[in-house]
């Protein structure tokens, strides 16, 4: 049953509380104005109306307390009114506060709409890169970033082209998200493609590996390191070919001795991947588990979401006594020439890198057997146990290795 009266401001007042949910009483003078009557005890004025498509359309006057009804009358017209010419009110609403929005709430916004399709680690890094580089930005209406100040922040950024880049393609994330949500018309950091200024540095991929004549004295390094998260971090990058991030996060319930596999949930790919351990490795991570068995992580630690950071020290540790310098990320490319040295297949070192295999005509048709890399892990981790485990070193505990 329709709940139709005539509104006046002793009715309204009279108009009875539920228990529960909320009441509409509509008005017999303008039909489209309602009375919502909540158990809360709140009375509002709202307009409702039905567009074309048959969804309701809601525009709220105010508390009856604050407006009285001839004012709610008047503004319901107005409101139908504008509905009718295709203005929504609330939705002028809505952009007006997204057209007001900071630097910093869009970057907040961002990173919650993403939701886990950004790890932890990454979310942190834009957050520390905006703020690094725009830091009297922050506050600043997206809006009110002009090109002029984009292209006089990229030139005075310090630190590396690199460095400024990496900032700087934070700022054009954000204001591609902002020109999605329709708060500004173009990014404003279009402006360092442009060909009469071209500010965008030009990088040289990496190519820094491990070097073979080096292998040998590296491997010691590391075996020598008293930090056994630490070693165990170097060693599985370096047989297993995994990203830094990926092995960092990895959690114990997904290393299976029994099958020799461990699985690394949500790659950069957005896809879980399953790669093998060698018999040369599992010793170390045996050993590691009666260390960090406890936890939820291989590498706990105080860094994002839990898992340690990159262990600095020890890689200093190891460059200082070798004399060779290496990321993390150097060990993932020294593991892939490694795959190549043992003549493995393109297709098959791919797949051990979990790079995407299916965006040529050749790869799409080619599924690779799960035994197939377990070889080829094998082939790699005997190719480095010839070549880098010292002397003395070289016997793997197999007993050890087996369980």
């Amino acid at each position: 049953m329709t709940n139709k009266i005539t509104f006046t401001q002793d009715r309204i007042k009279k108009l009875p509380i539920p228990d529960k949910g909320r009441i509409d009483y509509y008005d017999t003078k303008e039909p489209k104005l309602t009375c919502r009557v909540s158990s809360t005890g709140n009375k509002s004025f709202v307009v409702l109306k039905k567009d074309a498509a048959g969804k309701v359309q809601r525009v709220t006057l105010g508390k009856c307390s604050d407006i009285s009804v001839d004012t709610a009358q008047k503004k319901a017209r107005e409101a139908l009114t504008n509905l009718v010419n295709g203005i929504n009110p609330a939705e002028e609403k809505r952009r007006l506060k997204l057209k007001q929005m900071t630097l910093a709430e869009l970057m907040t916004r961002y990173i919650e709409q993403k939701g886990l399709k950004l790890s932890p680690g990454t979310s942190a890094d834009y957050q520390k890169k905006l703020n690094e580089g725009f830091p009297d930005w922050l506050d600043k209406p997206v809006n009110a970033i002009t090109r002029e100040m984009v292209a006089k922040r990229h030139k005075t950024l310090p630190g590396s082209s690199t460095s400024k880049d990496n900032k700087m393609r934070i700022l054009r994330l954000l204001m591609n998200s902002a020109m999605a949500l329709k708060i500004i018309d173009e990014s404003p950091t279009d402006v360092l493609k442009k060909a009469e200024l071209d500010l965008w540095s030009k990088p040289t991929r990496k190519s820094r590996i491990i070097p073979a004549e080096k292998l040998h004295e590296w491997y010691g390094a590391v075996l020598g390191l008293t930090n056994a998260k630490a070693k165990t971090y170097l060693l599985l990058l370096l047989y297993t070919g995994l990203r830094a991030n990926e092995a960092l996060h990895l959690e114990w319930k997904n290393v299976d001795f029994k099958n020799d596999t461990l699985t690394v949930m949500d790659t950069k790919n957005h896809s879980d991947f399953t790669t093998y351990i060698p018999m040369q490795l599992k010793p170390y991570l045996r050993n590691l588990q009666d260390l960090t068995g406890g936890n939820t992580f291989v590498f706990p630690g105080d860094h994002a979401a839990g898992v340690m950071a990159i262990p600095r020290w020890p890689l200093d540790q190891v460059t200082l006594k070798t004399g060779v310098e290496f990321s993390s990320h150097d060990l993932r490319r020294t593991f892939a020439t490694i795959a190549e040295a043992s003549l493995l297949p393109e297709t098959i070192i791919k797949k051990l890198l979990n790079h995407i295999t299916d965006n040529n005509v050749t790869g799409g048709y080619i599924r690779t057997e799960s035994n197939t890399l377990k070889q080829a892990i094998d082939r790699i981790a005997g190719f480095i146990q010839d070549r880098a485990t010292p002397e003395g070193e070289n016997v793997i505990n197999l007993k050890t290795a087996s369980k």
